[in-house]
């Protein structure tokens, strides 16, 4: 039965869900950035508010001043990017006469282990060395195209082909690690976190250099992390995302999970950043809280001490909670190298680790322009569309919908509305998006999702006399309504205009991996089933859009 509330509960729910990815992807940026932050050698800078441009060095030096009318990308090993007025990309060396590196390119990534990846034309990565030279370029492996790479890290760069599976480069070209993962973090301290399988048959393990599994997590690990750090990986198995843990390359639970921990940082110095919800702390692996969750942000900052916020400002800790230096800020760089370059009122200043002034260098702006991290070639990879479109297709299941499910569950999942909203209705909507593809799906149900409860009472008319009626006390779902049909309508846009038959073929293919047999196809249709009765059946037209019908 309905029970008054359980609308504001999953409002509720969903709140709490926002919340908690928030908290991750502040805290995943934070971790990705310590990690990028040790090779950042020179910031771009400018020294009045409508100068021009230069760079400065993490510890202060200005190799460049004034040069540049936009911000020039952050350096890393002493080579800057900048981007053109006709939108080319150049390397350059960091010194007091720029040398140029390499030529014009389309697309580029920050140095790394001395080697960057770039695109000189739309349909080749190349790599190249700080004189500029080409080492290899990444054409196909096993029959399949490369569209993207990342920096390099720890010898090996992660690269991705046509069908979104990712594998791993050496600093030679050889590809050491074939793709086969459909979603892989860069090496760090000698280890890799992938992900094989797809849907709920997919599961999260550790690889080291040679593709050998350390650690196989199992179907049961939702999420990670994302690097191995101290020897550790933070965990969650929960669906929500709101109770993470850690556990050891050798499958010990160093940490159990727990509704404590809403996300997690990477683990330095056997402490860990985490996350209830709502304010960020800093933990010991032991369990011992060092900083409490009194923040509304936390970074390391060196191995000791802690850049936090509270509401606009930002100052620095130490390991006792206590501030380093009588000194707040509105803005910082993050620690690069030993060094913060802080805003103190209107004026960028550089500091230590602790927050205590180093030089008497003033500047209007000092900016954390990162550079990019990878280049890809624009591919119409409709496999991976589909799977980040749909999730999920199988017999009976579509997304996260399933052939039979409650008419509750599946309108708490969608936040339709109350039973009597949806007491006259046998049909749910929804929309899901992805790239230029939009897909409207309509749910069928086998009666009213919404009925009403009623109770027998003695009423009385207009001129007293009493009768017996059924009076309406409330609503409550239908037990005895389940979903019986998915029917989707597609429409492709943008550069996916056109491609409605290729797009088509993609969910068939996606199908028959989810276990159904093609049984038809002809120009416009296609037709699969299974054994036991469930069907899906895609109609297309070009420029026009497709349908799908799942029963």
């Amino acid at each position: 039965m309905f029970k008054f509330g359980q609308i504001n509960s999953l409002a509720m729910k969903n709140i709490i869900k926002w919340v908690i990815l928030t908290s991750i992807v502040q805290i995943l940026f934070y971790s990705c950035s310590s990690s990028n932050n040790r090779i950042i050698t020179h910031l771009p800078f400018r020294l009045t508010d409508k100068g021009n441009w230069g760079i400065i060095s993490t510890d202060g030096k200005i190799a460049i001043s004034g040069e540049y009318v936009t911000p020039p990308y952050a350096a890393t090993e002493g080579i800057y990017i900048i981007r053109r007025d006709d939108g080319m990309f150049e390397f350059y060396k960091a010194a007091q006469v720029p040398a140029r590196i390499g030529g014009q390119y389309l697309k580029v990534a920050a140095f790394s282990e001395s080697l960057a990846p770039v695109m000189e034309r739309e349909d080749v990565i190349s790599v190249i060395n700080t004189s500029g030279e080409t080492i290899f370029t990444l054409d196909q492996t096993n029959g399949k195209r490369i569209v993207s790479c990342e920096c390099f890290s720890e010898g090996f760069a992660l690269i991705e082909d046509e069908d979104g599976l990712k594998g791993f480069v050496n600093k030679k070209g050889e590809i050491v690690i074939k793709p086969q993962y459909n979603e892989a973090y860069s090496f760090k301290n000698g280890y890799a976190v992938v992900k094989s399988g797809e849907g709920e048959k997919s599961y999260w393990q550790i690889i080291n250099k040679k593709g050998r599994v350390i650690l196989d997590m199992g179907p049961e690990t939702i999420k990670t992390s994302g690097y191995v750090s101290s020897g550790l990986l933070g965990y969650t198995k929960s669906p929500d995302l709101n109770t993470w843990g850690f556990v050891s390359i050798k499958g010990e639970n160093i940490v159990e999970p727990s509704k404590d921990y809403i996300s997690v940082s990477e683990v330095n110095n056997s402490k860990f950043i985490f996350s209830n919800g709502e304010k960020y702390g800093v933990s010991e692996i032991s369990g011992k809280r060092v900083i409490p969750a009194e923040y509304d942000n936390i970074e390391t900052s060196g191995e000791r001490n802690f850049i936090v916020k509270k509401g606009d400002n930002f100052f620095i800790i130490d390991l006792n909670n206590k501030e380093t230096v009588n000194v707040d800020f509105t803005d910082h760089t993050g620690n690069l190298n030993g060094f913060i370059y802080a805003k103190v009122r209107d004026k960028y200043l550089l500091t230590d680790s602790k927050g205590k002034r180093v030089g008497d260098g003033e500047y209007s702006e000092v900016m954390l322009n990162m550079p990019p991290s990878f280049v890809s070639i624009e591919l119409l990879n409709f496999r991976k569309t589909v799977i980040e479109l749909f999730q999920t297709i199988a017999p009976g299941k579509l997304w996260r919908l399933t052939i039979g499910d409650s008419a509750q569950d599946v309108a708490l999942l969608l936040g339709s509305g109350s039973p009597e909203r949806l007491r006259a209705t046998r049909t749910l909507t929804t929309r899901r998006v992805a790239n230029d593809i939009e897909a409207n799906l309509s749910l069928g149900f086998s009666s009213e999702l919404g009925i009403a409860i009623t109770e027998r009472e003695m009423l009385r008319d207009m001129w007293g006399r009493a009768y017996w009626d059924n009076v309406i006390k409330g609503y409550t779902f239908n037990e005895a309504s389940y979903l019986q049909e998915i029917s989707v309508n597609v429409k492709l846009l943008g550069n996916m205009k056109g491609k409605e038959r290729e797009f088509a073929e993609a969910v068939a293919e996606e199908a028959k991996r989810g276990g159904f047999t093609q049984s038809e196809k002809e120009e416009g249709s296609i037709k699969l089933n299974t054994a036991m009765g469930r069907t899906i059946s895609i109609g297309y037209i070009r420029e026009s859009g497709l349908s799908i019908s799942l029963r």
